[in-house]
């Protein structure tokens, strides 16, 4: 196995450190695919009611449009569930974090698709906001205390 000269990694690692530092553009819009897995936190059975449940989500944020703005985020969301009988409904509120530990915030709601705000964010993202889009695909063999899905999304955002 060859190995690279130590130049040649030095500069691989200083072109990866400056697109990640890149400023983040004034606006845009991305498309996202959030990776997560759940864990139910608490159940209310209301009985004929219904229900309410809240579960808190981990994962990780890539990219679907192949840009590298706001690519490879943690996500945390504490998402709330209520069923009755004319049907349910889910919002997650949601925190992405990128490597430099600044901050994204975004809220989400619907049954299965709804809108998605960004309400703002803290480092470069202080001042941002904007809306879009989303929507979930559930992975198999889910239970009710844990489960896993893919949180599409697409949003535009301003950054005043």
């Amino acid at each position: 196995m060859k190995s690279l000269p130590l130049a040649a990694l030095a500069a691989l690692y200083a072109a990866g450190a400056a697109a990640e530092s890149a400023p983040l553009p004034k606006s845009g819009s991305v498309k996202h695919a959030a990776y997560t897995v759940c864990r139910t936190v608490g159940t209310v059975d209301l009985g004929e009611v219904g229900s309410n449940t809240s579960a808190e989500c981990t994962g990780v944020v890539k990219t679907t449009d192949s840009s590298k703005t706001l690519d490879n985020l943690a996500i945390r969301c504490l998402e709330e569930s209520v069923a009755r009988k004319a049907g349910y409904k889910f919002t997650g509120n949601c925190v992405e974090t990128d490597a430099d530990g600044d901050k994204l915030y975004l809220v989400y709601e619907g049954p299965e698709s709804g809108p998605l705000d960004v309400l703002g964010g803290a480092g470069k993202y202080k001042g941002i906001t904007g809306k879009g889009q989303w929507r979930v695909t559930d992975a198999p063999g889910n239970t009710a205390s844990l489960f896993t899905f893919t949180l599409e999304y697409e949003f535009s955002w301003k950054i005043d």
